[in-house]
């Protein structure tokens, strides 16, 4: 089964139009975006206000922002990204939840090894690296609603908004370096473990 990314890479690639854009007008976003428009209403502005990697834009970067994402509906197991297909997005959980998955080399089956939930965001090596390969599986759990961006859309941004589009991918790089800090201290304590596990051995052995 073709992923949905797949299916937009398709038409990026044959230069045909992308999906349909939201169409929030000015008043109407600043509306959803007040606390007049009711607390327990959770509105497109009011979902964009509170994702991490967004934390540093003003409202009116957000409205901006908001009018070059997608929204799209994903019923249940349907898949949003496989495992080495080329990137061409990032995308925000709206609603329900994304199982990430990784393909066990030796028996090609796929393990599940996060489950992102609401206000989560993933696929952002896509907009900072060409030709970027997905290194795992993602697949929507029950209805799951997720707001993308696609590379065409970040290349108009920069050309009719480029301080917006300057930030989305300076914000984007700091949550990626900061990762890849994790993992490289992750990988210094599991080598430290290892040793000392090799030294405890080796006096075990001499003993």
């Amino acid at each position: 089964m073709e992923s949905y990314e797949k299916g937009i890479n398709t038409k990026v690639e044959s230069g045909q139009a992308l999906p349909e854009k939201l169409d929030i007008s000015l008043l109407k976003y600043f509306w959803q975006a007040s606390p007049i428009a009711g607390s327990r209403i959770d509105t497109i502005p009011k979902f964009l206000r509170k994702i991490d990697v967004l934390k540093n834009f003003s409202d009116n970067e957000l409205r901006v922002l908001s009018q070059w994402l997608h929204l799209r509906v994903f019923s249940d197991s349907e898949i949003i990204f496989k495992q080495k297909d080329i990137g061409v997005g990032l995308y925000f959980i709206y609603s329900g939840q994304v199982d990430v998955k990784v393909e066990n080399d030796d028996t090609a089956e796929e393990n599940i090894v996060l489950t992102l939930d609401k206000n989560d965001y993933f696929g952002e090596l896509a907009l900072l690296q060409e030709g970027s390969i997905r290194n795992a599986t993602a697949v929507s759990r029950d209805t799951t609603q997720l707001l993308g961006i696609f590379k065409p859309d970040v290349e108009n941004l920069i050309e009719s908004y480029p301080v917006v589009a300057t930030k989305l991918l300076q914000s984007i790089s700091v949550i990626v370096a900061n990762r890849l800090f994790s993992v490289t201290q992750e990988l210094k304590r599991a080598k430290h473990k290892l040793h000392q596990m090799e030294v405890d051995s080796a006096k075990t052995t001499k003993n």
